[in-house]
């Protein structure tokens, strides 16, 4: 049986959620400050919809609130070839590769696919 498409992508693209790379917006790179224990107080990180949630999409990166505002309902394909990114990537080094940025949109596209296919290889979907 072959390895599912979304955990070959994995294995190139780790867990974000759980490394170094959740600390900093995937699209610019700014360093991303998370509310802790319900204080109440204004941060700019937030969990960027891949494929928006308004068509079905699951998969999230850690965005600042700017890079995530201005992507808005557009997909990662149509944010990632938009005026906005060009003007602010290659300003910081700790903005996500764009191989990798490309890698986590086929992973949420083949996820979505995943979930909402009842003829997936494999029986399951």
């Amino acid at each position: 049986m072959q390895p599912e498409p979304v955990q070959l992508i994995r294995r190139k693209t780790g867990d974000w959620w759980q490394d170094e790379r959740r600390h900093w917006c995937a699209y610019c790179g700014k360093k991303l400050e998370w509310e802790k224990n319900g204080t109440g107080k204004k941060h700019h990180a937030t969990r960027d919809h891949v494929i928006p949630r308004s068509h079905g999409g699951g998969v999230t990166i850690p965005s600042c609130a700017a890079c995530n505002n201005a992507k808005g309902k557009r997909s990662a394909a149509e944010f990632l070839t938009s005026a906005y990114f060009a003007q602010n990537r290659g300003k910081r080094d700790t903005e996500w590769s764009l191989r990798d940025l490309w890698l986590v949109m086929a992973m949420a596209s083949v996820d979505l696919a995943h979930r909402h296919s009842d003829e997936w290889p494999g029986g399951s979907g």
